[in-house]
């Protein structure tokens, strides 16, 4: 009965730290291909913007896409 409590808690335990681990890795991940995809579109924004106005636009500053 010992060693069926030991692995049920053993199991859960493993299940959580792959949870934990899968979190770790895909949230920061996936925050970071989003704002990718914001500054990607921001870019082609502006380059559209800057063709329709005959390249006479400032250059951005980087700050602009951090």
């Amino acid at each position: 009965m010992a060693a069926l409590i030991l692995a049920i808690v053993g199991a859960i335990l493993i299940m959580m730290i792959l949870a934990y681990g899968i979190y770790v890795t895909f949230y920061p991940l996936s925050k970071t291909v989003k704002d990718g995809i914001e500054a990607m579109n921001a870019q082609a924004a502006e380059a559209k913007e800057k063709r329709l106005l005959g390249g006479k636009m400032p250059e951005p500053t980087v700050a602009k896409y951090a």
